[in-house]
């Protein structure tokens, strides 16, 4: 926790920090009403739905539950990673405005009405959020998996990202929110979107990475005589191994941002 204040300390009062994080906020802000438009666009304008390979021999299943509770878990989980170390905000806050950006153009494009689901109805509320023809491509697979490209230094949410990924892809295909070219697809695109992102936002995507620890080479064995002359004082003793941390570009006006 005391890191993480320091950290706030240090990057609050950088201004290259504060302008790239206010611009990462208006552009999420701007693609937040442009993926909606493209929604409401879509649902309105939306056609016949369509026979599917996969749809056609599974569900549709009630998984109304894990399909929306579960997208307000992932994102509390998301929010609190962030939030702990906030070199990771500008970053997180553009490559997830260019994702709903590139997704709003697509569904735009594609009016296509989603295939028939279980009877049961959602809340109004969660309805008009997260059912519409906001089909191509699907969010609930391409989001988790954009969270795990840049987490992908760190094993455990790599890991824990990807799952979510599969579990997300699972769930929408079994509830037929969405077909499965919607699911396929969001993978490709989902990993386009991160390459633009590291290119377009390369400082940023720099700071994001610059508070962990990254494992260095492992280390050459020591033989057994020299362990032993170390401990009998007749010889330096073996260096231990350590993790170094990365240090990036300094941002202009500021010193590199590292913990």
């Amino acid at each position: 926790m005391e890191n993480a204040v320091q950290l706030y300390r240090a990057l609050l009062v950088n201004r290259a920090y504060v302008r790239s994080l206010c611009e990462g906020t208006v552009f999420l802000a701007a693609s937040t009403i442009a993926i909606f438009a493209a929604v409401s666009y879509a649902t309105v304008h939306a056609s016949n739905y369509v026979t599917d390979f996969v749809l056609s021999r599974v569900g549709p299943f009630n998984v109304r539950f894990l399909f929306i509770y579960g997208t307000f878990a992932a994102f509390v989980i998301t929010t609190g990673l962030l939030a702990w170390r906030p070199n990771r905000l500008p970053f997180a806050l553009k490559a997830t405005a260019l994702f709903l950006l590139v997704r709003a153009v697509f569904v735009a494009l594609t009016h296509m009405a989603p295939s028939p689901i279980d009877p049961q109805k959602a809340a109004p509320f969660f309805n008009s959020i997260f059912y519409g023809s906001d089909l191509f491509f699907s969010g609930h697979t391409g989001l988790p998996l954009l969270a795990a490209l840049a987490f992908w230094h760190i094993p455990l949410w790599r890991m824990f990202y990807l799952a979510l990924t599969g579990f997300f892809g699972s769930v929408v295909l079994l509830g037929h929110y969405h077909y499965s070219i919607d699911v396929l697809a969001a993978l490709f695109i989902t990993h386009g979107v991160f390459q633009i992102s590291c290119w377009l936002f390369s400082r940023d995507y720099a700071l994001f990475r610059s508070s962990e620890n990254q494992a260095a080479p492992r280390p050459k064995r020591v033989s057994r005589r020299k362990l032993m002359a170390a401990d009998s004082g007749y010889g330096p003793a073996p260096k231990p191994f350590m993790l170094h941390v990365v240090r990036d570009e300094p941002m202009p006006g500021g010193q590199a941002n590292t913990d």
